[in-house]
Parts: C-alpha cells; sequence; structure tokens
C-alpha cells in the first residue's frame, strides 16, 4: 500500500465518523424533538409574564434620578403646605359642624 492510498483511507474513515456522528444526532433529534419541544413549550407557559407597571417604575426611577436637591425641596414645602391646608380645612368643618349642632339644639 502507498502513502496515497493511507491518506485515502483516513480521510474516508473520518468521514465516515463523521456521517455517523451526524446520524446519530439526527436520530437522537427524530427521539426525543417532540418530547424537547413539548417541555419548552410547557415551560414557556409556566413561566410568568413580567409585571405591568414595569415601565412605571423604571420611569418613576428615572424621573427621581433627574430631581435636583432643589426641585425635592420644593416639593416637600409644597406637600407640607398641602398639609396645613388639609388641616385647616378640616377644622372649619368641625367648627361649622360644631356651630350647627349647637343651634339646632
Amino acid at each position: 500500500m502507498s502513502q496515497e492510498d493511507l491518506t485515502e483511507i483516513d480521510s474516508l474513515s473520518a468521514h465516515e465518523r463523521a456521517l455517523r456522528e451526524q446520524i446519530a444526532q439526527l436520530q437522537d433529534f427524530v427521539e426525543h424533538g417532540p418530547e424537547r419541544e413539548r417541555m419548552a413549550r410547557q415551560e414557556e407557559m409556566q413561566t410568568l409574564p413580567p409585571p405591568s407597571d414595569l415601565l412605571g417604575r423604571k420611569r418613576e426611577k428615572e424621573f427621581m434620578e433627574k430631581l435636583s436637591r432643589g426641585e425635592l425641596k420644593n416639593q416637600k414645602r409644597n406637600q407640607t403646605k398641602s398639609g396645613f391646608l388639609l388641616i385647616l380645612l378640616l377644622l372649619a368643618i368641625l367648627t361649622l359642624g360644631m356651630w350647627m349642632y349647637n343651634i339646632l339644639q
């Protein structure tokens, strides 16, 4: 046997091994492929979608990161002022209610 014959035999045996591996992969796919697809679909259906308010949270976080300290102080001042006005309003309603109750008695 010559050197060329040996190289040709080696290349043919390598080609045969590659074909056998490919055949084994295809057989595995045919035997177990549908089951894997079914399991993947089932897992996908059982996975919960992300919360619907995720975008809202992201926008709020970006907004809060953009605020400066002065803007935060202004917001707190406005909230305090609004709270004070709410308390005054409730006291006025309570006073009017007591006044009406005393008049009607």
